[in-house]
């Protein structure tokens, strides 16, 4: 029989696997799931991982989110690509539920909600041709 916990704060989850599988604990500490987190919202968002912040809150067999980040626009002086755009609050919304699905994959728990606060804009940089 083996048992499988995680560490304090986010893996209060204890499972029990059956036979053939190696005796023992798995313990994953909570950076870990942070930097599992901060990575795949930012790759979700658009946005450099360095910019993105991460909270993590266990209960039981759940977890919730809080992810703070800037968000891509594009330039305003690019009036096509402005037109083309998925609006912010459409964005955001498809980013938050992507996220929910993937770290719900990644962590092998249910995230019950992702919380996403944009905290600015990221527009990309004007390439300087010589």
């Amino acid at each position: 029989m083996t048992t499988v916990t995680a560490s304090p704060g986010v893996g209060n989850r204890t499972a029990v696997a059956g036979p053939g599988l190696p005796a023992g604990h798995v313990n994953i500490a909570d950076r870990v799931l942070q930097k599992t987190a901060e990575r795949a919202a930012a790759d979700v968002i658009g946005v450099d991982a360095k910019s993105v912040r991460v909270e993590i809150v266990s209960a039981r067999d759940t977890a919730v989110v809080r992810v703070t980040s800037p968000f891509p626009v594009p330039r305003l002086d690019d009036t096509a690509a402005v037109r083309a755009a998925t609006p912010v609050l459409e964005a955001a919304r498809s980013a938050q539920s992507e996220l929910r699905s993937r770290l719900t994959r990644l962590f092998g728990r249910e995230v019950s909600r992702v919380d996403l606060t944009v905290s600015g804009a990221s527009a990309p940089q004007r390439k300087r041709v010589l």
